[in-house]
């Protein structure tokens, strides 16, 4: 287990498009078994996909019906988006952050009041990216792989 856990910390950087170290989008439920292990939860989805959660990893990621690696989802601090730590931090020190990645258009949108706060999402849908946050703070981000049009994705594999 060791060399699993080395080799994900060599690959905490969200790669946009493309995916994050050695899970890159279109990749198969084998392959990532062989990076990562056994998931620590696997959900069969509505549309025969699955969805996988790896406890010890902060991580989450969902494949499609053929099997292939379609989004991935993170939410510790130690993951990085263009070597910035976002995670844990307020939607103005993000907002300030991203100003120069070239992520293109933003939105941004309150999802659900709760008893417990408020959860909105900033999105930026040219780089297929969404960024979740709790109160104002980024609690994870969510990738996936880019598209050609409205139908056609972009398989950096």
């Amino acid at each position: 287990m060791k060399i699993v856990k080395s080799k994900l910390l060599q690959m905490k950087n969200i790669h946009k498009g493309v995916g994050l170290g050695n899970l890159k989008f279109g990749i198969y439920t084998t392959d990532v078994e062989e990076e990562l292990g056994n998931p620590s939860e696997a959900e069969k989805n509505e549309d025969e996909g699955e969805n996988w959660h790896y406890d010890d990893y902060d991580m989450s990621m969902s494949f499609d019906a053929d099997s292939r690696l379609v989004t991935i989802a993170v939410s510790d601090e130690s993951y990085l988006l263009e070597g910035v730590s976002l995670i844990g931090k307020d939607l103005d020190f993000v907002e300030g952050q991203i100003k120069g990645m070239h992520l293109g258009e933003s939105f941004h949108e309150e999802m659900s009041e709760l008893e417990e706060g408020e959860i909105s999402v900033l999105g930026f849908e040219d780089s297929s990216i969404n960024m979740w946050f709790e109160d104002g703070i980024l609690t994870e981000i969510q990738f996936w792989p880019l598209f050609k049009n409205e139908d056609t994705i972009v398989w950096p594999v």
